[in-house]
């Protein structure tokens, strides 16, 4: 089987698995009669079980087990406590520490599936990434689609079963891919590889900064959008057609966001996707039409396909390839680990307190904010010039495995 075919597959399932998480999440906690505030709290923590996690899960798996280990053994734990979750009763002091324990293991699927795509591509073609990545979003889209019909004829619990059910499929297809060996002979000094990633790169420390405000943005606006749409008046099919065109659009943005990487750099590619991000959150503050703010999704879909393809790359080129998962881990952490905490209690606090309108303008102005540190954080000619275009995804060295 090919690397490309292998990797591209993962990157499908794993797509799966995200549409029956973040889309749902919050109307499930909804149903468990959680107020606004308690869910702005379970996503705060649930990051905060994330920000304690996933440097250490980064770091095992560039200097310990390897990267498709610990995506398996990931796999397993969040099947596990997604039923879980599923299963938990009793309200916010019951169903608060099951959301972080099922944060603190679902955190080691993101980065090492974004490791081993890295690892595959080589570092003279990350900028490729995009190519990959759009399957992802492909397979969001549809299966978001999917679940906002089917859940709203079955309850809106049962995406934790979903999500269980794609976890296993994960750990079940990570078998046909190939082994990888972590540099295990390195030493890496005081807190390890994440202490290295932090002191080998100033520019990757400015850019975590600037990622902090963008996400926190992103976090205030995104995790309350399901219940500003049913708030309006919409319902969980009125969710999933809006998610899930906002998935839609991310494929050919994602597919795009290569070529602009090659034609004006990676850094301007960033800064689009930041801005887009805060112009679409203030619109969503000032429709109040459901269908409209179904359909302004592609806002996120256009904002994310830019950010988060161009985002993997700068650390893959500001981080050093063997510890590429360890990078991507930490950048997570601040992004939807820190970022989560600070968008979920603020959004959490101004939805109860002041109404959805000062959510999404809090959310714009951050994203604001962020580009423009991130302006000042990637002006680099590393970043800044264009990428060498190329027409294979993969290089040639990267055709077989597993």
């Amino acid at each position: 089987m090919s690397a490309l075919v292998g990797v591209q597959v993962l990157f499908v399932l794993f797509g799966m698995l995200i549409a029956a998480f973040f889309p749902f999440f919050a109307p499930f906690l909804r149903s468990r009669d959680l107020r606004p505030e308690q869910i702005g709290t379970v996503f705060s923590l649930m990051a905060l079980a994330r920000i304690a996690m996933n440097p250490w899960w980064g770091h095992l798996a560039d200097t310990r087990f390897g990267r498709r280990t610990i995506l398996q053994t990931g796999s397993v734990a969040a099947a596990v406590f997604a039923l879980l979750l599923f299963a938990a009763e009793g309200g916010f002091a019951v169903i608060a520490p099951a959301a972080m324990l099922f944060a603190a293991v679902g955190g080691t699927l993101g980065p090492n599936v974004d490791a081993i795509a890295l690892a595959l591509l080589g570092e003279e073609r990350i900028h490729r990434y995009g190519f990959i990545r759009a399957w992802e979003s492909l397979s969001y889209a549809l299966m978001t689609l999917l679940l906002g019909l089917w859940l709203s004829s079955v309850g809106v619990e049962w995406t934790l079963i979903a999500f269980a059910a794609m976890a296993v499929t994960i750990l079940a297809w990570s078998f046909a891919l190939g082994r990888d060996e972590p540099s295990r002979s390195e030493g890496h000094g005081r807190l390890g590889a994440v202490g290295t990633v932090l002191r080998e790169s100033s520019r990757y420390r400015a850019f975590l900064a600037a990622s902090l405000l963008t996400w926190t943005g992103f976090a205030a606006a995104w995790n309350f959008i399901a219940l500003r749409i049913e708030d309006s008046g919409g319902g969980l099919r009125t969710v999933g057609f809006g998610l899930a065109l906002g998935g839609a659009v991310e494929v050919p943005v994602m597919l795009a966001s290569s070529r602009m990487a090659a034609r004006f750099g990676l850094r301007f590619v960033y800064l689009v996707g930041a801005v887009v991000y805060a112009t679409g959150f203030l619109v969503w503050g000032l429709i109040t039409s459901p269908v409209l703010l179904s359909l302004t999704t592609v806002f996120e879909g256009v904002g994310f396909g830019l950010l988060f393809t161009s985002g993997i790359a700068i650390v893959g080129k500001l981080v050093r390839p063997a510890l590429h998962s360890t990078g991507l881990s930490i950048s997570g952490t601040v992004g939807f680990g820190m970022g989560q905490i600070f968008g979920s209690l603020l959004g959490g606090f101004l939805y109860g307190r002041f109404g959805s309108v000062t959510v999404y303008v809090a959310a714009s102005a951050l994203a604001f904010a962020g580009a423009a540190l991130a302006a000042f954080a990637l002006d680099t000619p590393l970043l800044r010039r264009p990428q060498e275009i190329d027409v294979a995804p993969v290089p040639p060295h990267g055709s077989e495995a597993g």
